[in-house]
């Protein structure tokens, strides 16, 4: 994307190959890279990029039925069916805007505590590692809701690593925005506007 024009009808959205693409709402779900929109109507956030570390063992018997992990302990794991036991925790690093690795020393501190929680795993080996990028926000809480400078724009991003669990019930709540003008629940805690020092919301659900 190059660049959003909003209008009274919706949006025009340019992309960089020369694309143009109208709608009336526009979602702004662009993840780590979600705060060049928001920028650009007005609303910056300090939303920073980070690359959790991932890593998958050989295959195990099966010793995990749920997926765990610790609050704050940096490790989480879960194990699939044929055996294999998937393991995060720490940060990797980046390869450039759009790639990163998990790094060795991140590997092995996920290896190390995970050993110390799932006493199974002693021994195990890791057969692939990866990373990505996500976006992070100084509180941890995701920015969900509509933009309080522009109406018909609405903000889902900055999930601090828990998009996967609670994707969708945001996309449940973004889209009772746009059927219903409002969610059933309050998305005021995640209003965007708690990155500002005063404002006034003229956008139609809150």
């Amino acid at each position: 994307m190059a660049r959003v024009e909003p209008s009274d009808a919706g949006f025009t959205v340019h992309t960089a190959d020369g694309q143009r693409f109208f709608a009336r709402w526009l979602l702004n779900c662009a993840g780590a890279w979600a705060a060049g929109l928001a920028a650009q109507v007005g609303e910056p956030v300090p939303l920073v990029a980070g690359h959790p570390a991932m890593l998958v063992t050989e295959p195990l018997p099966l010793f995990m039925t749920a997926s765990t992990g610790v609050e704050g302990g940096g490790i989480y794991a879960r194990q699939v069916a044929r055996g294999n036991c998937v393991l995060g925790g720490g940060q990797g690093f980046a390869l450039g805007e759009s790639t990163a690795r998990a790094g060795q020393l991140a590997v092995l501190d996920i290896l190390r505590n995970a050993c110390e929680l799932y006493p199974a795993l002693a021994g195990a080996q890791a057969i692939r590692t990866w990373s990505g990028t996500e976006g992070y926000l100084p509180d941890r809480e995701p920015v969900l809701g509509p933009s309080a400078t522009t109406p018909g724009l609405l903000h889902g991003f900055g999930f601090a690593g828990a998009g996967f669990q609670i994707g969708p019930a945001a996309g449940e709540a973004l889209a009772e925005c746009i059927l219903l003008g409002e969610p059933r629940h309050s998305l005021k805690a995640f209003s965007i506007e708690r990155f500002r020092t005063s404002t006034r919301s003229n956008a139609p659900c809150a």
